[in-house]
């Protein structure tokens, strides 16, 4: 099965040489470390996300996922393994495999190391085969189910790599970093919320007290036991039995709110061009001093904030999805 570090085999075979297999692209490196420039990766970006949102509709894999993964693993579409033979997300060709294969050099992790091996490739003969590839390729296998439906991008992220898609130690993060660099997450559908009830939770939670604070709600046992009696759950007295009836609800969008209790207000979304949560903040006219920025964090659960980058990023992330909490 698909192992993994990336195909980059981009000279492999044009030139005939025994070229040195390169491992996953360093989501840190610019643009032009990968002979791409920014117009022809925002072009790459758009493809494949328009290509995942079509995917999504059918299979239910998440989108920013999806492009992370082609990203990644075709190194923006320059590898030969695509270029050629449009396979964008590395997938092997398992002895069960009819299609048409090719054998190509590649690098993988084995026991913490690097090491080059020959792998054997799906090969497609365009964009449309190879993105419906990947599509049959996720869902053929019942190892990858747990992915269908999920909506943490953090979450599915995990989970592709423990299910065995890749051997890569460092897959997770590096798919995880392209779609926070890239604001990925604009591909991913947007949950709608039914009003009367929380808004659903990511599938991966097991707590329920987790799974509301992930949404921004009060989880303290008070209100927890008013949620229940708004439920149906008599006698809430957090037992594992209640706890999770109220997780499996919620996570289906369909936990009804208590009449009274506190209510959660959004900022309104701002443009998808801010790349500043500072300006984009400023755009929809609410105060962006360090002070008030300390209490949005605090509202979305995103503790300790100190304004680094990965904290301003998730705050900008939810405000380009009109899902950054107000706070009280």
């Amino acid at each position: 099965m698909k192992k993994t570090v990336a195909v980059l085999m981009a000279s492999l075979m044009c030139m005939g040489g025994a070229a040195a297999a390169v491992s996953s692209p360093d989501v840190v490196r610019p643009v032009s470390a990968y002979a791409i420039t920014q117009s022809q990766q925002q072009q790459f970006i758009n493809n494949l996300g328009t290509a995942a949102q079509k995917g999504y509709a059918q299979y239910r894999i998440l989108p920013s996922m999806t492009i992370a993964q082609a990203i990644l693993e075709s190194a923006w579409g320059q590898s030969t393994l695509s270029k050629k033979y449009y396979n964008f997300f590395g997938m092997k060709a398992g002895s069960n495999y009819s299609g048409e294969k090719v054998t190509l050099l590649t690098t993988e992790e084995i026991n913490g190391k690097l090491v080059k091996v020959n792998g054997t490739f799906r090969v497609y003969h365009s964009f449309e085969q190879g993105i419906n590839g990947y599509y049959q390729f996720i869902t053929g296998y019942s190892r990858y189910s747990n992915l269908i439906g999920e909506t943490d991008y953090k979450a599915a992220c995990r989970k592709i790599r423990e299910d065995g898609w890749a051997t890569d130690s460092g897959y997770t993060n590096k798919l995880i970093s392209l779609i926070e660099r890239y604001d990925l997450t604009r591909f991913d559908p947007v949950i709608p919320v039914t009003e009367g009830y929380f808004r659903a939770c990511a599938s991966s939670y097991t707590s329920i007290v987790d799974a509301l604070i992930s949404i921004g709600a009060e989880s303290s046992f008070a209100y927890r036991k008013k949620i229940a009696e708004a439920n149906g759950i008599t006698n809430y007295i957090g037992t594992p039995a209640q706890n999770t009836t109220m997780l499996n609800l919620l996570k289906q969008g369909k936990l009804k709110k208590p009449s009274s209790g506190p209510s959660i207000v959004y900022f309104p979304a701002c443009g998808q061009s801010y790349n500043s949560i500072v300006d984009a903040l400023v755009s929809i006219g609410a105060d962006s001093s360090y002070n008030y920025r300390c209490k949005i964090a605090a509202a979305n659960s995103i503790s300790g904030y100190s304004g680094t980058p990965a904290q301003n990023t998730s705050m900008l992330n939810l405000l380009k999805a009109g899902k950054l909490i107000k706070p009280n």
